[in-house]
């Protein structure tokens, strides 16, 4: 069951490195996306971000903390939170640090592309070190 928790938050971190990604794309491609999305003041990607990691952290801290007490390793455990706290660092701050032309647009996609995807790594170790605890286990 952790493993699929596991699995789950890094499919929630895939979501938003994906929608970090593809929502560029796809408004250079059509400028009516463009207006649509980009309400003046990102307002689209701050929310998307705030309302994901609703999803992202108590999936996460689950997985995490039944893994820990099951392999008992730290190295997952400090991965997955080194990109957790990204995540939400860039979550609730992005909004600020572009306002005051810290970071530019790309700059916050940047950190949450990276944070997700450290954060994925940390699951997917999280579920090996599991697995290697119990190798009589198969996942579905």
């Amino acid at each position: 069951m952790q493993e699929r928790f596991d699995k789950f938050a890094i499919l929630l971190s895939s979501i938003c490195a994906i929608h970090c990604i593809v929502t560029p794309i796809i408004a250079s491609a059509v400028p009516l996306f463009t207006a649509a999305v980009h309400h003046g003041e990102d307002v689209h990607d701050f929310w998307f971000h705030q309302f994901i990691l609703i999803f992202i952290v108590p999936v996460s801290l689950f997985a995490l903390v039944i893994g820990f007490r099951t392999h008992q390793k730290i190295l997952p455990i400090a991965v997955a939170g080194v990109g957790l706290l990204i995540l939400i660092f860039t979550a609730v701050f992005a909004e600020h640090l572009l306002h005051s032309h810290v970071i530019e647009h790309e700059g916050e996609t940047l950190l949450t592309i990276i944070g997700g995807i450290i954060h994925a790594i940390g699951h997917a170790l999280n579920a090996l070190a599991t697995r290697k605890s119990h190798p009589h286990c198969s996942s579905a």
